[in-house]
């Protein structure tokens, strides 16, 4: 198995030795013949696989069975995941050491994680998965697995805990906590919102400390105006000694109207056409910084 970097700014802790369950090759891997509409299997991770994803895979190796999906257009990505959905349990959950390629049971990992989530010396990992649960648990989940060993094992899986990003804020008594974004849309309405989720407590202690909601201006009526605000990114500082030590959050905020430019884009996007960019409105940036009073996160 090969351990993934910390993402919090403290030393990195060595990582384990690499798993048996699945090797790395030391040449392209070799698949088995695959019968029609079945995946192929690999019996070692490809020795060109991005450093980050082979991590991912040795992680995954000690938790699910494994498996991978190629993308045929667009970026040409290469996802990771697993066979089964956490938590995991049973036997059909024990790895068979091999890597399923472009199967149909596939539970992507979205958000794969680095700290000391419930205890300052558990060595952890956050794992968020996709396609696990249903629209109304948000599709996916969280699980998070702790090292004993060599091995990582499953200790807690949230159902419906479903971040798009995530850091981890390194407290000073050792426990980390992840600072993390949730979007999401229903019907005409999104939201995007930005959480600290302390793991500590079960179920998980959260700190909301911005929340938009945003309604597509498509669905609107002609003439209305409206403002759309979200998150445009957000990252940690953990310099004790710098003036900025904590949170910075970047947002923007767009006035919209629903005039006769807007209209034109919405009904070219209704009518199937290839997608259009929206009409352009100048957003308003701004910066807000957080630091962490020893018990949650505050305005600066």
């Amino acid at each position: 198995m090969l351990s993934a970097p910390s993402c919090a700014s403290r030393p990195p802790t060595p990582p384990p030795a690499p798993s048996a369950a699945i090797a790395v090759a030391p040449a392209p891997a070799v698949a088995t013949e695959p019968a029609p509409g079945s995946p192929r299997f690999l019996d070692a991770i490809p020795a060109d696989l991005p450093p980050e994803l082979a991590q991912q895979i040795g992680f995954l190796s000690d938790v699910c069975n494994v498996a991978m999906h190629y993308e045929t257009g667009g970026a040409h990505r290469i996802h990771v995941g697993c066979r089964t959905c956490p938590p995991f349990e049973g036997p059909s959950a024990v790895s068979d050491g091999r890597i399923a390629v472009d199967g149909t049971e596939f539970y992507e990992l979205e958000l794969y994680l680095t700290g000391h989530f419930t205890a300052p010396t558990a060595d952890q990992r956050l794992a968020v998965f996709r396609g696990c649960e249903p629209h109304s648990a948000n599709w996916g989940g969280t699980l998070i697995a702790e090292r004993h060993g060599d091995k990582y094992k499953a200790v807690r899986y949230l159902s419906g805990l479903r971040p798009q990003a995530c850091q981890a804020y390194h407290r000073p008594d050792g426990l980390d906590l992840a600072v993390c974004e949730f979007t999401d849309t229903q019907q005409s309405i999104s939201t995007d919102t930005l959480t600290v989720l302390d793991f500590a407590v079960d179920p998980p202690k959260e700190q909301t400390l911005l929340a938009f909601t945003n309604q597509d201006l498509c669905l609107t009526d002609p003439g209305t105006r409206s403002t759309e605000e979200v998150i445009e990114g957000f990252e940690l500082n953990q310099n004790p000694a710098a003036k900025n030590n904590g949170l910075i959050v970047r947002t923007t905020r767009t006035a919209r109207d629903m005039d006769e430019p807007y209209q034109r884009y919405c009904r070219e996007n209704a009518a199937g056409s290839p997608p259009h960019e929206r009409p352009f409105s100048k957003p308003q940036v701004t910066t807000r910084q957080y630091r962490f009073d020893g018990e949650s996160f505050v305005p600066r």
